[in-house]
Formats: structure tokens, C-alpha cells, sequence
């Protein structure tokens, strides 16, 4: 859907922004539901996000001014709410047969984040045994301090700065690039087995 259409859809109100919000659910589901999951490990949960980011977006759609794109405004809206799901005490805990399981590469460049040198093995068979390390201690990382996990995904995945990142959890600049460290440093200590297992150290530091 076009952002003007949406923009008109939401000064005429009533049947259109009804008509709007449809086809933005046709358009966008898949694409909020399969981050959601990906997240939250859990499909009834990611629903209902979704389903929540719809009633936000038809309760703030008046804020629309068409300044991005319509898909970027609405994955805020549902970042906000993954955020505050995973910031919940209680979670279910994800398993590596999860849907939300994330590839390799994903994995590599997540670590990178966490440290300036990460080896590139050769054998196919190890970079197998790293990559099944990285997502054992994933899941830890993810159990222990999801909306860190989170926050390490979006940057890698969709490229967030830390301008975005500040939007998206309403903190200032400087209280954004400490939280931005405090994700990596966090994200070290989780992948402390992998960093051992792909340097060919040995580590007793366990994640807390």
C-alpha cells in the first residue's frame, strides 16, 4: 500500500482506514509474524504481537506523516512490542528446534559484534561443531537477557544505527551506545564456550 493512500485512509476514517488496515495486514503479516517468532520462539505468542501492532497501528495512525516508508513505521511499532514481551519475568524457554533458530551466518555476524577477532575455520566439520556451540550459547544469551538478544539481532539483521536503536527504546545517544555495549559485553560472556572452542582455548567462565 502506498503511504499517500495510507495517510488519506486515515484523515477519512471509518470504512478506509478498515480497508487500509486490511490490506496493511495482508501486505506485512508474514513478514512481522516470521520476526516475531524468530524472537519470542513462540508462535501463539508472535500472533498475538502482530495482532497487537495492528490495533497499535490503527490507534496511531492520525501520527502517520509518511516521513518513511509505511512497513519501517509499522516494525517499530512491533519492535516496541517484542521489547516488551521478552522484557516480561516469565518466558518460555526456546529450544534449538525452534522456527526462531538463526543461521550461521547470522550467528558469525552477531559474534563479530561481540569482538574484533572471530576465526573462519576451514573444515566443514568444525565450522559445524562452532556453529552448533554458537547456538547452544545463543539460547543461553536469549534466556538470560532477551531484549539484549534482541536489540544485537536488529543490528546486525536490518542494519539499526544507533539513532534507530535510541528511537526504538526511547533512551538518549549516550545511554543508547552504553546500552549498545552492555548488549555485546553480555553477548561475550553467553558465547564464552564458542569463543573458547574457536580460539582452541579452554575457559571455566560460565554465563550468569
Amino acid at each position: 500500500m502506498e503511504k499517500q493512500a495510507f495517510i488519506r485512509a486515515c484523515r477519512e476514517g471509518g470504512v478506509a482506514i478498515e480497508a487500509a488496515l486490511r490490506e496493511l495486514d495482508r501486505s506485512f503479516h508474514a513478514t512481522l509474524y516470521r520476526e516475531s517468532v524468530r524472537l519470542l520462539h513462540d508462535g501463539d505468542s508472535a500472533v498475538d504481537v502482530v495482532q497487537e501492532t495492528f490495533i497499535k497501528v490503527w490507534q496511531r495512525c492520525a501520527l502517520f506523516k509518511g516521513e518513511s516508508e509505511l512497513l519501517p513505521w509499522v516494525r517499530v511499532i512491533l519492535r516496541n512490542g517484542i521489547l516488551d514481551r521478552l522484557r516480561r519475568p516469565t518466558r518460555e524457554i526456546p529450544t534449538l528446534e525452534d522456527d526462531g533458530a538463526m543461521s550461521s551466518e547470522l550467528a558469525e555476524r552477531l559474534a563479530e559484534l561481540a569482538t574484533e577477532r572471530v576465526p573462519t575455520p576451514d573444515d566443514e566439520l568444525r565450522r559445524r561443531e562452532l556453529a552448533e556451540c554458537f547456538e547452544r550459547c545463543w539460547v543461553r544469551f536469549e534466556q538470560a537477557a532477551p531484549a539484549h538478544a534482541a536489540v544485537l539481532t536488529w543490528i546486525v539483521e536490518d542494519g539499526l544505527d544507533n539513532q534507530a536503536i535510541a528511537d526504538l527504546l526511547g533512551r538518549t545517544p549516550g545511554a543508547t551506545r552504553e546500552f549498545i555495549s552492555q548488549c555485546r559485553k553480555r553477548a561475550r560472556v553467553h558465547l564464552a564456550e564458542w569463543y573458547a572452542l574457536a580460539l582452541g582455548t579452554e575457559t571455566s567462565h560460565e554465563p550468569t
